[in-house]
């Protein structure tokens, strides 16, 4: 008799993240893939015991991975949106947490660079704990692993997870490659700080990682997925229209310059230390526009 397929349920199914692990998990593994988003009808709401009961009993899952977020960084200024955040980012993420943790299921969380905001310079490791996050988005999300580490702390056996990613990009959300493409046939010469470093990471590697993890089941905790090697706003910039083809020229400047209000960390690379290498992140760049330098 064959062994039935682990159910695999993606929340944030329909957000850029979350469709395109639903792509990679449909493509390369034997799950059986039950998607849901807060967007579809009778769809999961994370920050909701009963729904997220409910959606349990229904799938029964093996392996429960979160893509869902409030990701409007300078909307989680606002007092309404950060009291939205706090639900989505903070307390759904251990809300999902206990319920895997209670119901043997693996679960994967998403988090995120912008819980740091020491600006180290020689970058962050899994186990760096000294979190100053600059906005709210970050508070957030800061929120959200704490819940998922105190049902870790409870549950030492169970198979929960933190993943922290950054600067993504793919189809399905305006990201900075969407936005830089569309400056570009505005503009001839485009401005873009120097001064905000991190790592470009597309979400076809970031899914491929989250489904080694659930796979190889390795040991649970923080690990990091995030394209390899450091980049500028403006690095980015120069990589996708030299990749485009383009001759748009490319100009430095500075956050302080270009008038953002919402607090920035300047440097925010994630260094990866558990998983097995990332690809660097000039290659997803190339990879994602499926052009070659010219």
């Amino acid at each position: 008799m064959r062994n039935k397929k682990p159910a695999a349920l993606i929340i944030g199914s329909h957000g850029m993240l979350g469709s395109e692990l639903v792509r990679q998990a449909e493509k390369y593994t034997n799950w059986e893939v039950v998607t849901s988003d807060v967007s579809d009808e009778g769809g999961i709401d994370i920050t909701n015991e009963e729904s997220v009961k409910g959606w349990f009993e229904k799938v029964q899952p093996d392996i429960v991975i979160n893509c869902a977020a409030y990701t409007n960084v300078d909307g989680c200024e606002t007092k309404e949106g950060f009291e939205l955040a706090k639900k989505v980012n903070g307390y759904g993420p251990g809300i999902l947490s206990r319920f895997s943790a209670e119901n043997n299921a693996l679960f994967i969380h998403i988090s995120t660079d912008y819980v740091f905001g020491d600006d180290l310079e020689t970058g962050y490791t899994e186990d760096y704990d000294k979190f100053k996050p600059v906005n709210k988005y970050g508070e957030s999300k800061l929120l959200g692993e704490k819940e998922v580490r105190k049902e870790m702390d409870s549950n030492p056996d169970a198979y929960l997870y933190i993943v922290r990613t950054s600067w993504l990009f793919g189809e399905g959300a305006k990201n900075f490659i969407a936005k830089i493409i569309e400056l570009s046939e505005k503009m001839d010469t485009l401005k873009v700080v120097t001064d905000e470093v991190s790592c470009p990471t597309y979400v076809k590697d970031l899914a491929q990682r989250l489904i080694y993890i659930a796979e190889k089941k390795p040991e649970p905790g923080i690990y990091h997925a995030a394209g390899r090697g450091a980049a500028s706003r403006y690095d980015f910039a120069r990589q996708i229209i030299k990749a485009l083809g383009k001759k748009n020229r490319i100009e430095p400047t500075t956050l302080a310059e270009f008038g953002r209000t919402t607090g920035i960390a300047h440097y925010s690379v994630l260094l990866n230390t558990k998983l097995p290498v990332m690809r660097k992140w000039e290659e997803m760049v190339k990879d994602y526009l499926m052009v070659q330098d010219q």
